[in-house]
């Protein structure tokens, strides 16, 4: 095995070369960096505050959205089944009932029939309309054998039930 030495030259250049004023001239050290931390109390306690009040908002976030699950679900459940057969217009006023049982108090909730659910509905929810564009649907959907909707009609019955799911407001919303 051989060695292959290759040469590298180095250039020397003669002293004093390049100005001769700089020789002298000693470079000097760069200071410290600046801390970009805040260097006072009061900043400190504002960050401080400001996290924390972070923090807060996304909890009071994530309980909103734990909280509106059961209309999450009811949405999809909506989305995921709507068809144009009777089976599921048939179950549309159960979801309803079981979407407001969850959402206020049962004892109420239970209690109420005919009218009185329709117009309890439209004062839970400011943009349904379940008591002058649905008028007793709901009561022939639960308990009547006949089924005769229009289209029309099934299409703003499942409109008024989003509606309603999507909007309305509990005590404490």
């Amino acid at each position: 095995m051989s060695i292959i030495r290759t040469f590298i030259p180095t250039v020397q250049f003669e002293q004093p070369w390049g100005n001769y004023l700089l020789d002298k001239l000693v470079e000097t050290t760069a200071p410290e960096a600046i801390s970009w931390l805040p260097q006072t109390l009061g900043w400190k306690i504002i960050f401080t505050a400001l996290i924390f009040y972070t923090c807060y908002k996304a909890y009071l976030a994530y309980k909103k959205y734990k909280r509106n699950v059961y209309r999450r679900n009811a949405l999809a459940w909506i989305k995921h089944y709507q068809t144009d057969e009777e089976w599921f217009y048939r179950q549309l006023p159960s979801l309803l009932r079981k979407t407001a049982i969850t959402a206020f108090d049962r004892a109420h909730v239970t209690s109420l029939m005919g009218n009185d659910w329709e117009k309890w509905l439209d004062a839970q929810c400011k943009q349904s309309e379940f008591s002058s564009r649905c008028s007793t649907q709901l009561h022939q959907l639960a308990f009547s054998p006949d089924f005769n909707l229009t289209p029309q009609e099934k299409i703003v019955l499942v409109q008024q039930i989003s509606t309603w799911i999507k909007f309305h407001r509990r005590q404490h919303d």
